[in-house]
Order: structure tokens, then sequence, then C-alpha cells
């Protein structure tokens, strides 16, 4: 039989049968008989006779191929040809070429088979392309019929081998692969996996790092905030003006130490002209200008870009009575840009009633339709005839005072207005819109503030909600003359009201002094009083504010000669510190328009103002406002204890430290067992010998106008 073999495979010849030798038939008779059902196809790896003598026959080839010989023209060589007495011989192998290959016996794989070392080709490949050359040699296979011959030995059987001849390709003498450069790979790889892990370990520490220590609600600039309020002409004078009334360039000179004290925002009284500045401040001429005897409108400029560079905010006090008699002159104009306005009002008026408890009884459909009709502004076609073109509207909007203050001052960097005397107009026909357009006019995060009044003197629901919606702050003025049963009564008619019956309600603006109340000092003859009440307004949920002087217990003017201006006794003149020169509200030797304060009482609550300013911008339970559980809103403060002129208020937040705030409003040393309500725990606002140290409800001992704060235990 002639096979063709092609020049790139590698052929292996077999013979077709061996002669029987009794070696061989020894060798397979004595094998299993199950290992022989299992095993077809048994590999003939010869291994080499462990002892060499000179009695081994010299090994010929069994095969010598030629090439283009076919298969039967191969001389069958015997079994005594393989076998020897000790063991069988090596098998050659012949390649295509006719170049036999010299086996040579391998102790570590028997089954790998060299080629001749003769060739110096094949001795110098690489270490890689022989091990894959030697994987890809052919192995010689006893066929499974001559299995059968050599059972058949004993009964005269010829046994026989038959040639099965294998093709693989050849193995390419270099591969690719090897030409690349490995030590460049591996390096690559390694600092890849390593710039990866760091990557990822300073992604991991960057999101830890800047992640928030805690979940806090969000809030506005004006929520929470401590607001200072200044009557420019008593806070300071500078050396520029010398002529004994404060002015713009002395508040400039005095931002750092409103920012020490933990100010956030400035609030203005009155800086506009009049005829008798300052005694008789109300009687203003215009709202658009700055009174010669404060400075000028570079003063005013000057004076907002460094409040400014302190991240602090201005508000300005806008007096709107007695200076604008009403406000329909200007509800015409108005009618126009409002008209969406309007019907959103109407429908808040129909749909978001804002109804007091004794009210629920009163009210009918018929009353309420009729304060919807009243609230609607005048026609637009009317409104049309009256104001021809956009440009006469214009003009009519801008001569309007407030209007155009609102616009004005927004310009010149102002935060806020305080709209004082808004109450009196809160019954016109021609108020809601005039405060929808007012609020039109703000900029973004701008605010409108007015006192309670206001609210409490409206009587139609739609004024009511438009000043519930479009009022941020409203001022609240606690009256500390009375008891602490009055001061908790107080509070608990604003937390427990209206005001909290939504998130979106204004906020309360607290305050315990003002250009239109005395002193504290002077009202209540308790020592540390003045500070102690600034201390409990700022404990209150909601934005706290400080009349210049309160926080050093300064007192009214007591001057005979001024008996004439007692209603400005109040607004008297700043203590300033006389250790350093030039420390003093006005230059040595200058006649003030009041006599300057007297130096406050002494007091153990110094710098505590400061403390409690930075303990409500770092202490959630004291800066928010409420706390909404179930779609309802509640106010997180509580008034625990009234009697014997002290006052017990908590203020607490879920998941949080509570706060806990004392005050001894009485004359005497007070010492109370109020371990019914609290157990312990530490001081962290309050006088300096009480500070950090822990405080103990089994026996609290307070002093006489004393006022500290308590984080209370877990």
């Amino acid at each position: 039989m002639s096979i063709q073999k092609s020049e790139d495979l590698l052929s292996v010849a077999i013979s077709v049968e061996l002669s029987p030798s009794p070696n061989s038939q020894e060798l397979f008779i004595n094998q299993d008989q199950q290992d022989e059902e299992a095993s077809d196809c048994p590999l003939l790896t010869p291994s080499p006779p462990p002892i060499q003598t000179d009695k081994t026959p010299q090994l010929t080839p069994i095969f010598n191929t030629l090439e283009g010989a076919s298969l039967e023209m191969i001389s069958a060589p015997t079994l005594e040809n393989i076998n020897t007495e000790d063991g069988l011989n090596f098998m050659n192998i012949v390649n295509s070429s006719s170049k036999p290959l010299n086996d040579e016996p391998s102790s570590r794989d028997p089954m790998v088979e060299s080629t001749s070392s003769g060739s110096s080709s094949d001795t110098n490949e690489p270490v890689c392309a022989q091990l894959l050359t030697q994987l890809n040699t052919a192995y010689q296979h006893l066929a499974p019929d001559a299995q059968a011959l050599f059972y058949n030995q004993e009964n005269g059987g010829k046994p026989s081998l038959v040639g099965i001849q294998l093709m693989v390709p050849k193995p390419p003498k270099d591969y690719r692969f090897m030409k690349w450069n490995w030590s460049l790979i591996r390096k690559t790889c390694y600092w890849t996996l390593m710039s990866i892990l760091i990557g990822c370990t300073a992604l991991v520490i960057g999101v830890i790092a800047t992640m928030p220590k805690k979940c806090d609600p969000p809030m506005e600039w004006w929520q929470g905030s401590t607001f200072y309020e200044i009557f420019p002409a008593s806070f300071q004078d500078s050396t520029k003006g010398a002529d004994g009334i404060g002015d713009l360039r002395g508040i400039i000179m005095r931002l750092d130490y409103l920012k020490e004290l933990g100010v956030q925002a400035i609030r203005l009284n009155s800086i506009f002209p009049a005829s008798h500045y300052p005694e008789y401040y109300s009687e203003i001429s215009s709202m658009t200008d700055v009174n010669r005897e404060l400075g000028t409108l570079e003063d005013f400029s000057v004076l907002v870009r460094e409040i400014q560079k302190r991240n602090m905010s201005i508000v300005l006090d806008l007096p709107l009575y007695p200076f604008v008699k009403n406000l329909s002159n200007q509800a015409a104009s108005i009618a126009n840009v409002n008209g969406t306005e309007s019907l959103r009002n109407r429908r808040d008026a129909a749909n978001d009633r804002v109804r007091e408890p004794s009210e629920l009884h009163q009210s009918t459909s018929v009353e309420i339709i009729h304060d919807v009709l009243l609230s609607i502004p005048p026609p637009l076609k009317k409104a049309r005839r009256e104001i021809p073109s956009s440009s006469q509207s214009s003009n009519h909007l801008q001569e309007h005072p407030i209007s155009e203050a609102i616009k004005i001052w927004q310009l010149r960097g102002v935060n806020g207005f305080y709209l004082q005397g808004l109450e009196h107009y809160v019954d016109e026909d021609t108020f809601v819109s005039n405060l929808i357009y007012w609020k039109s006019l703000l900029h973004p995060n701008n605010i409108f503030i007015c006192h309670m009044k206001a609210l409490e003197a409206a009587t139609s629901i739609a004024a009511r909600n438009s000043i519930l919606s479009r009022i941020n702050l409203l001022d609240v003025t606690l009256r500390l003359t009375n008891s602490t049963v009055d001061i908790k009564a107080q509070i608990e008619q604003v937390t427990k009201g209206t005001l909290f019956d939504k998130p979106a309600y204004p906020w309360i603006h607290w305050s315990v002094g003002g250009v239109d109340t005395g002193r504290i000092a002077s009202i209540i003859n308790v020592k540390n009083a003045s500070m102690a009440a600034s201390l409990l307004s700022m404990m209150l949920p909601g934005t706290p504010s400080i009349f210049y002087g309160d926080e050093i217990g300064i007192e009214d003017c007591e001057c005979q000669d001024h008996k004439d201006l007692a209603h400005v006794h109040n607004l008297v003149p700043m203590y300033w510190e006389k250790d350093n020169p030039g420390s003093s509200f006005s230059s040595l030797g200058i006649t003030t328009w009041l006599p300057e304060a007297g130096k406050p009482m002494e007091t153990s609550l110094t710098g505590t103002i400061k403390e409690m300013a930075r303990l409500r911008v770092e202490t959630t339970p004291i800066y928010v406002k409420a706390v909404l559980r179930e779609g309802q809103i509640k106010a997180n403060c509580d008034v625990r204890y009234i009697e014997d002129e002290m006052i017990v208020i908590e203020r607490w937040y879920p998941r949080r430290n509570s706060y806990v705030f004392v005050a001894n409003f009485g004359n005497e040393t007070r010492m109370k067992d109020l371990s019914f309500l609290y157990y312990g725990g530490h001081v962290v606002v309050g006088p300096t010998y009480r500070m950090n140290r822990d405080v103990y409800f089994k026996e609290l001992i307070v002093s006489p106008g004393e006022a500290f704060v308590i984080k209370l235990d877990k």
C-alpha cells in the first residue's frame, strides 16, 4: 500500500507484523484480563535497560523508510529483533527526508524522543521550541487486532503489527511571542495594577474626607442666623466726622468686633434724610438717599463691600409709616403686572384659609366669598385706560417710594428689608397686590421682615395668606418685665400657633430690645439680666436679634437735660472700653448727641453671647425651627420649668443630644431639685467657673441673673 505524505508533515511508520518470541508472549499473557479490555491502545514507551553489558546486541533501526516507498515494501522485523532479555529496544522514527532520528533514553520522560545530536540546527533551538517540538512527536500504538494475536501465540498464531501513519504539522522554528519584550510587559502590568490600586485608595479616602459628619437639614442664610440691630447714630463716631454722631464709617471700624461676636447679618435702623436727625429720625424725607450726618452713598458702598467681605449680610429698615400715606396710588400700575399672582392669591384665599381656633365657629361661606372678592384688584381694562403705555407705567412705578426704594437699595447691595409699619396698610384693598409686587422685585435669596402686628392686624384671609407666603421673618418682641409665667405664655403662643402649621411659613425673628423699647438692663434691675435675656432669645427656635449694647448690658440714658428726648433715651451711644486710645465712641473732647453710656454693671456672662452664637451655628437642635413628623411640623422647643423666676427651656432633635437653657431672672439665689426632669450634663455656654463642668439636676444652684446652657447626657 502506498501513502502520499506532505512535505510539512511528520510521518510515523509501524510495521505490519512482528515475529513472536518467548519474552513477548510471556509479557502479554501475564497481563490481567480486565486491563486488556480497558486498554485498546497501550503506548509502547520502552526504557533503556538498567545494565548494559557487552552481550547486549547492537541496536539497529527497525525501519529504513525510503522517500516515496509504500508501506508494504517495508521489511517486517521479528519480535526477536525488538525484544531482548533486558527489555524492549528503542524504535527509530524516520522523518520525511529519510534521516534517522537516533533516539536516546531520557530519565525524565520516556515518551519524549529527542533528535540526533548530529544536527547543529536542532541543538541550537531555544528550550521552549524544543519542548513544543517534543510535544508534537508521534507515538507508536499497537493495533487492536495485534493484541488478539499476542494472546494466541500458544496456538501457533503469528502476531503482527499494523502500521499506523500519524500526520502532524511541523512546529515552526521560532514563535512570534518569543520575541516580545517580556520584561517591559511585566513592569507595565505591575505599575498599571499599582496605579489602579492607589487611585481606588485615594478615591475612597477622598469620599470619606468630604463626607459630612452629620446629616443636617438645609438652611437659608437668614434661617437661624444671629442678627445685630444698629442705630447708626449711636454706634461709633469715626475720626473723620468727629461730630458726636455715629456714622457709616464708624460701623466699618467695628465690623471685626461684630464678626468676632458671631453676627451673621447687620440690620440698620434708619439711615435716611430727616430734618432733625437723629433726635427725630423717623421724620424722613426720602427712602433712596443717606442722611448727610451718617455719610455719603460712597460710604454706604464701602460698608456693604466690607460686610460682604466678612461673609455677613446687611438688612435695611424701610419706614413705610407715616412716610407713605396709603398704597392706593400705585394699585392701578401693578394690576397688569400681577395678573397671574392675583389669580394665585385668590386660589390661596379659597383653598388655603388660615383659621384661628375662634374662627372655626364664626366663619361662613358667605364671608369667604366676600373676602375673596375684596382681594381682587381693579379690572384689567380699567387699568389699561388709566395707563395708556408701558413707558408711562414704568415711570409711575419708579416714582412710587416703596417700589423705587426696593429696587435702588438692592442695586447697592442690600440683602433684605424690614417693612416697618406694614400693619397700618393690611386693611387696604390693594394691600395684597402691592405685597405681591414688592416680593417680585426682590432678588433671589433676599428677604422681607415685618412685625407680628401685621399678621395680627390682618382681618381678611387673603391678606393673612399673603403675609404668610411672602414674608420671610416675623418680628416678635419678648416682654420680660412680668414673670417667667408670662414669658412661657408668649413663647407657646407662637410655637403652638399658626406659624408652625406648615414648613413654608415665616420664621420667627426674636428680639428683646429695639428702637421702640427700653433697655433690658434698665427694665429688669438684676445683674446680668440683659445678657441672660439675649441668651434666652438665642435659645428659641427661629432667628434671634441682638440690639446693640445688650451684649454688654448698657442702660438707658438718665440725663436730666434731655427730658424732651425721652423717646430716644434707649438709643444711648455705645460704650466702648477706654483701655486703649481711640477706643471710645467719639474723639476726646467731642460732645455726643446724647450722653455716652456709662460702664455696664459687672457681669459673669462676659463672652457668653459669642459662645452662644457659635453654638447656634454648629448645633442642629438649636438652630432649626421645628421637626417634621408624620406630615405635621412641631416646634422642637419645650418650656419645662417656670417657678420662682426661674425658667428651663429644652431644645431637642431626633438622634441628637438635647440642650437645656437655665436662667434665674430673680434677685435671689435659687437651689432646685429638677431631677424629675433630667439627670445631668455638662455646661457648654455660661459663666467661666461653670464651663465644661458637669451639672446634676439633683442640686441645681443658680445665682441672680445667671444663665447657662447644658448639653444633656444621652
